[in-house]
This record gives C-alpha cells, structure tokens and sequence, in this order.
C-alpha cells in the first residue's frame, strides 16, 4: 500500500468513525416509538447562521440555535484536519445547553486542499434535537469515499434499526423519546408565540418517503446569465451564501454541487479554494437566459443558428464528443471578470454556463467541470 493510499484509509476512517459517533448519539437505546424517516429539512422556525470554518455566530444567544458549518478543510499537509478538530468542542459546547438545535454542515477531507483529485470523503449532514419532545434527527446525502458513493450502512455499529431509512450514499432519521426531556423546553414549547414546533409533526411515515425517494426540495432561481454568474448566483459567491439561496444539494461529488430547479432542469456549482467559493455554473433549465445581440433571448433548446445570430462573436472554445462549448460573452473581458459559456449539442443549446478564469485556467480543467454538464 503506497503512502497515499495509507493517509487516505487513515483519514476517511477518522472522519467516518466521527459520522458514526454522530449517527449513534442519537441511536434509540430506550426509545419508546420507533425510528421514523427525515429528509433533513429544517424542523424549526429559526435563521440559519453561518458560522463558516469557524465557531461563533452573529445571536449565539439564540433558541432554536440554528446553525451551518463549512468542514471542507480537512486536509493533511496543511495541518486543516488539525484546526477542524480542534473547534469541534467550541461547536458542541455552543449547542449542549439549547433546547431547540439544527445543524447543517459539509465535510470534505483531502490530503492537499487545492487539489479535488486528493478528496479522501465527503457529505453533507443535517442533524436536530429537540428537548421538548425528546426527539433527535440525522440525515445524510452525497456520502462518498475516494468518490464512489459509500453506504453508511456498511459502517461497524451501524444501528441495524435504521436500515430501511438509508441508503447508498444518502438517508435520514429522527429517533424519537430518547434525547432527554427538559422541563423548561416543555414549557417554552407550548408557549404559542414560541418560534418552535414539534419535529414529530415532520416525522410521520405517510409524510416522508423512504430515502431513495427523498430529495431535498427543489430551488426556485431564474435570471440572466452574465458574466458575474446565473441570476442571483455569482461567480466568488461563498458556499454559505449558495446555500442560502438554493437550499441543500441534489447531490455533489468532489466539489460539485448538483441542484434540482422547480422550474425544470438542474443547476450545477462547482468550487475552489481553501475556502470554497463558486468558481463554475451551469444550468440546464430554461428559466436562464442570455440576452444577446439586438435584444435577442438564448434559452436552453434554442437552435445553434439563434445563438450565433445574438452572439456573432462567439467562438468555439473546445469539443467534448458531440458537445461543441462556444465562447459567448467574456473573451476581452478583464482577466477578473466571468465568461459565459453555451453548450450546443445536436444543433441545439443543451446548457448554458459561466465560469471564473482566474481559478479555471485551462480548457482542461474547464473540460473536468463540463464533462458533468447539470
């Protein structure tokens, strides 16, 4: 076993074992009802902060203390994994004395940050409790090791109760009766004006269904593309800030981030840097437009000749099998502006896109974004 392989096995063991130590917290040793199925979705009227890659929020005073982490710098050779563990006690000292708790975080452990062919693991998670009720909540989706989709399932002291809710790569469940009850968060639920309500009226299996058909709701965004990004999603925008506007991802995989659109179509994001920040975008729905030469309006679908009517400029940038990408808009742009990007497939626009060159230098690593087109 070479070097990397031995630090990769090393470091999705530590962060796996944690997964499971997470998913066992809240596993029913006394329950009195059984486990039913979460979609992650949030079960309390709160604002979620953004704590970042750090440990404090704008209100810690906050109950429900709703709360999203950026875990996506476990690296080895930049000592990341260190300073992650390192602010984990911070994070768990933050939420042990709160009645109401929702946590949505992404992990992502590399051996060096910069490069996606070193990502190790990674997932998102959404987890609660709920002291008035007693109840408690873990969801997972995009799990993957050494990207290929892992099955939480397959973990030592998985809890064999939890079965039917998982699934490769994804599931979710709320145990109920066994996060300790406090008087005082009784009370403050059943005060009327309490931003708060029961996770148990989430929890009903006639409500969820099982994990292979549960997905996060879908993102409602629409706009132009330009060269600062897709409507309201820019180029440089944070992950936190992607979030906020769209939601949990579809699915993502090694910086790709993958959204369903209530519109139709999906939206990919891909990321780069220490600290992620959104340095791809393409769509394939048709509430995206260009606006090109004359006023003209390029959707998803519209002919090859429409898009060279409104961009006569346009050039084409590189081929993928039958995909020509062509160059629309950001040719002689400043080097820190976006370029826009169209996808023409079978003589017809199959996704549009923007992109940042400054972080995408080469066709050829704009080619490894597009070769997994939304």
């Amino acid at each position: 076993m070479s070097a990397w392989q031995r630090n990769a096995c090393a470091l999705a063991t530590l962060a796996l074992g944690v997964l499971l130590a997470v998913l066992l917290n809240s596993a029913p040793a006394r329950a009195l009802s059984a486990p039913t199925p979460w979609d992650g979705v949030n079960p309390f009227d709160c604002t979620v902060q953004d704590a970042g890659q750090g440990t404090t929020v704008p209100d810690p005073g906050a109950d429900p203390y709703c709360v999203r982490f950026d875990k996506t710098n476990q690296n080895v050779t930049q000592l990341g994994l260190v300073d992650f563990l390192s602010k984990e006690p911070a994070r768990v000292a933050a939420a042990v004395p709160k009645c109401f708790y929702y946590q949505e975080d992404h992990w992502r452990g590399s051996l060096i940050q910069s490069d996606q062919q070193t990502v190790v693991y990674e997932f998102y998670g959404h987890y609660f409790f709920n002291k008035a009720t007693g109840d408690g909540g873990v969801w997972v989706t995009g799990l993957t090791v050494a990207g290929r989709t892992f099955d939480p399932r397959t973990l030592p002291g998985f809890p064999p109760q939890w079965d039917a809710y998982f699934g490769p790569g994804t599931g979710g469940v709320i145990s109920h009766n066994d996060v300790p009850v406090d008087p005082s968060c009784v009370a403050t639920a059943s005060n009327p004006a309490a931003p708060v309500y029961a996770a148990t009226q989430l929890a009903s299996p006639t409500q969820l269904a099982a994990p292979s058909q549960t997905v996060p709701g879908c993102a409602n965004a629409s706009g132009r593309v330009n060269r600062t990004g897709l409507g309201p999603l820019k180029l440089g925008a944070s992950e936190g800030r992607v979030l906020a506007m769209l939601g949990s991802p579809q699915s993502m995989a090694r910086g790709l981030l993958r959204f369903c659109l209530i519109r139709g179509g999906s939206l990919l994001v891909g990321e780069r840097g220490r600290h992620p920040q959104t340095a791809f975008l393409s769509t394939t729905s048709r509430a995206f437009v260009l606006r090109g030469a004359s006023g003209r309006i390029v959707a998803v679908g519209a002919t090859g000749r429409s898009l060279r009517a409104a961009f006569p400029r346009a050039k084409p940038l590189l081929r993928l099998g039958r995909t020509e990408i062509v160059q629309v808009a950001g040719a002689s742009s400043p080097a820190k502006r976006g370029r826009v990007i169209a996808a023409v497939v079978g003589g017809h626009v199959a996704y549009l896109g923007a992109y940042e060159p400054t972080a995408i230098r080469t066709t050829r690593e704009l080619a490894a974004y597009l070769r997994t087109p939304a």
